[in-house]
């Protein structure tokens, strides 16, 4: 057996090398801890920064859409379509408006590759809508045509977080054939809105945007409080918005009554019509 005096200095020994262990682990703990406030904290700086103007563009198409939904599409139905030029107001603006919505998703996508927007639980949710939006069946176009779209408006350097204004828009339509080939699949869709299949695909992907809006500005501080138009949509496309949105990407969205349900004086309303 060692001496006392041996056995001391191994007991300080080993008090020391536990203490440096002990100090050198709660570093790393404190180390990773700050790294992920810093990330969580960059998350909701970049939100913060971005949502904003995202929302401002989604409501203006929600608008549009409601607007258009209450008339069954009767201001844009059996009229010509034409690119060049750009001769239907509602056909024009509700192009307009679905093409800047895009290009705020695509501004908000290449500005956050380095940053892991999912630490922020509006960034999270956001990106649930975003997958929810570009999911097969319920977008409007397919996805390399919304970014191509999404990028026409997207201004250069200085002014890249900017989006051409409407003028600029129909101008570059008119002039630029390259801009009419890249817009050509969505202003198919706008161009058939005669037809119940697409009218009601417009119809739902409006209802997942109104849906964004109310998760994420509930208090509506930049956004309008509008009422949706479950009375326009079909059982096909009700029971895909309960089933597969709200039932799979979105099942965080408590309030789905408001997209889904109409009142008993409008159902019976609806149900006489029919039986006319």
């Amino acid at each position: 057996m060692p001496a006392s005096g041996d056995f001391s200095w191994l007991q300080l020994f080993a008090a020391a090398l536990g203490g440096g262990v002990t100090v050198k682990a709660i570093d790393i703990i404190y180390q990773e801890v700050r790294r992920r406030q810093d990330t969580t904290q960059t998350a909701r700086k970049f939100v913060d920064e971005h949502l904003d103007p995202l929302l401002k563009a989604a409501d203006e198409v929600v608008g549009k859409l409601h607007s258009l939904a209450l008339s069954d599409f009767k201001a844009m139905a059996g009229h010509e379509m034409s690119l060049n030029p750009v001769t239907d107001n509602d056909f024009g603006s509700l192009l307009y408006l679905l093409s800047r919505f895009w290009a705020r998703i695509e501004i908000l996508k290449q500005e956050g590759l380095s940053v892991a927007i999912s630490k922020d639980e509006r960034g999270a949710r956001l990106q649930s809508f975003f997958a929810c939006l570009e999911s097969r069946r319920v977008r409007i176009v397919d996805r390399i045509s919304q970014r191509a779209i999404g990028e026409l408006l997207i201004k250069p350097a200085p002014d890249y977080l900017r989006n051409l204004g409407y003028v600029e828009f129909v101008r570059a339509l008119e002039t630029n054939e390259d801009t009419r080939r890249w817009v050509a699949p969505l202003a198919a869709v706008l161009g058939r809105t005669g037809n119940t299949a697409d009218r009601q695909q417009l119809l739902l992907y409006g209802v997942v945007v109104h849906a964004m809006i109310d998760t994420l500005d509930p208090a509506h501080s930049v956004t309008s409080a509008r009422p949706s138009y479950p009375v326009k949509l079909n059982d096909k496309t009700r029971k895909d918005l309960k089933y597969r949105v709200f039932g799979v990407y979105l099942r965080f969205v408590s309030d789905t009554a408001k997209y889904l349900v109409w009142d008993s004086k409008t159902k019976a309303k609806k149900a006489k019509a029919v039986t006319r």
